[in-house]
C-alpha cells in the first residue's frame, strides 16, 4: 500500500462498503448500516499488600463490542436461515467476515477481518400504520476478535 501524501488526502466517506461472509458466498450481505467494531483494552487492579497509596494496574485481555447489522427485512434469504438457526435452534455456525470501506471506484481503502460472528440478537423496527418506513431488521452479531487489514 502507498503512502498517501498529506495534502492530496481525501478523507474517506463511510457509505461505500462491502460485507463478505468468508466460505459463504451465498450468503446475502447487503446492509444499509454496520456498527460495532470496538476494541477496549481492559486492566486488572492488584494490591500490594501493607501498600495502600496505590493500586498496580496490569493489562487484561481486550473486550470486544458485538457488531451490529441493519438492513430492510429480507425473507428466506441465506443470512436469515443461518440466524434462525442459532437464535431459535441454538445451532451455532460462527463465521469470519471481512469488512471492507471503499473508495469511489470499488477499491478497499480499508478492510477488517471479523472472526467466528455467531448471531445473538434480532430486532424489528417499529412497524407504524401511518407510516410509509421500511421494515428495517438489526442483528447483533458476537465475535472473538477483529483486525484491521489495511
Amino acid at each position: 500500500m502507498s503512502v498517501v501524501s498529506q495534502e492530496n488526502y481525501i478523507p474517506p466517506t463511510a457509505f461505500y462498503f462491502r460485507v463478505q461472509f468468508n466460505g459463504s458466498p451465498e450468503m446475502d450481505s447487503s446492509f444499509q448500516e454496520v456498527s460495532g467494531l470496538k476494541l477496549k483494552p481492559s486492566n486488572i487492579q492488584r494490591s500490594e499488600g501493607g501498600e495502600n497509596s496505590f493500586v498496580h494496574e496490569l493489562p487484561a485481555p481486550h473486550t470486544y463490542s458485538n457488531l451490529i447489522l441493519k438492513r430492510c427485512l429480507i425473507l428466506n434469504s441465506n443470512f436469515d436461515k443461518w440466524c434462525k438457526n442459532a437464535i431459535e435452534n441454538f445451532e451455532f455456525d460462527p463465521k469470519n467476515i471481512r469488512l471492507s470501506l471503499l473508495g469511489a471506484n470499488g477499491s478497499v481503502l480499508a478492510s477488517w477481518n471479523i472472526e467466528k460472528a455467531y448471531p445473538v440478537s434480532w430486532e424489528l423496527s417499529s412497524i407504524n400504520s401511518t407510516s410509509n418506513k421500511l421494515a428495517i431488521e438489526t442483528l447483533e452479531l458476537k465475535y472473538r476478535l477483529f483486525r484491521k487489514e489495511q
